[in-house]
């Protein structure tokens, strides 16, 4: 087994929600949402537990599973566990919307200064061990965008950072790994799209421990940047329809 700080960069990122959420619990007792909150995040933590187990054995490097086309679609699996009690449940979409609404700006651009241990990956492939494509066309960028965090949260923190401005920040670091992440990891992988075929290819990326991070370590960096977004694009158009009135 590869050393690796994914699984310590998961558990920080769990372990921030987690806090975000109980800190919501003890500023404004809401029983039902909060409640659903903390469901929700246990959810997303034993889905995280599972792939793991699941990297661990090699089920993402299948040979079997390489025709399939896995690069394309394994994050659309975490995407969809995740999004989709949100989809389903009101109470947890109040719950979140409560929970962005009692968080500071800058403690949620801290969160994604995590994003700089993309420097790891930089390492690893300087070290022969990771895909030199992918590491310079997302792990580059990426790590800009958590240098770029600590930046928004001096802004924030002096009160000269617009909603509109973090909401495009926030997209930003969305867009930064989708799709160019799933296309570019699928170009790396033996079968129909391969394009990249010097070793290490992109099944490296797929091997536990750093399957962590694309099967649900960076899912969920961008969709906290998603969260944010939405509940800032609600409140905009919230306060556009009150003044309308």
């Amino acid at each position: 087994m590869q050393l690796s700080l994914t699984p310590i960069l998961l558990a920080a990122e769990l372990g921030f929600l987690f806090a975000l959420a109980w800190r919501c619990l003890q500023a404004a007792p809401q029983p039902g949402s909060t409640a659903a909150v903390h469901a929700h995040l246990i959810w997303i933590a034993g889905y995280a537990i599972l792939t793991s187990l699941m990297g661990a054995r090699g089920m993402f490097i299948a040979d079997d599973l390489m025709p399939w086309l896995p690069g394309l679609w394994l994050q659309v699996i975490t995407v969809a566990v995740c999004v989709g009690p949100v989809v389903l449940f009101a109470p947890l979409r109040y719950g979140l919307r409560s929970v962005f609404d009692a968080t500071p700006w800058r403690w949620l651009a801290y969160f994604h200064g995590l994003r700089i241990l993309a420097l790891g990956t930089l390492y690893k492939t300087q070290s022969g061990e990771f895909p030199g494509y992918f590491a310079y066309l997302v792990g580059v960028p990426d790590l800009l965008f958590g240098l770029s965090a600590f930046w928004i949260a001096v802004r924030a923190r002096r009160g000269d950072l617009t909603a509109q401005g973090f909401m495009i920040w926030n997209l930003i670091g969305a867009l930064i790994i989708v799709p160019s992440a799933p296309i570019l990891l699928q170009l790396g992988l033996p079968g129909p799209l391969q394009v990249f075929t010097s070793q290490p290819d992109a099944r490296a990326v797929f091997t536990y421990p750093m399957s962590i991070a694309p099967i649900i370590g960076v899912p969920l960096f961008v969709l906290v940047n998603l969260w944010a977004a939405w509940r800032l694009w609600e409140r905009r158009n919230a306060k556009a329809r009150s003044l309308s009135r």
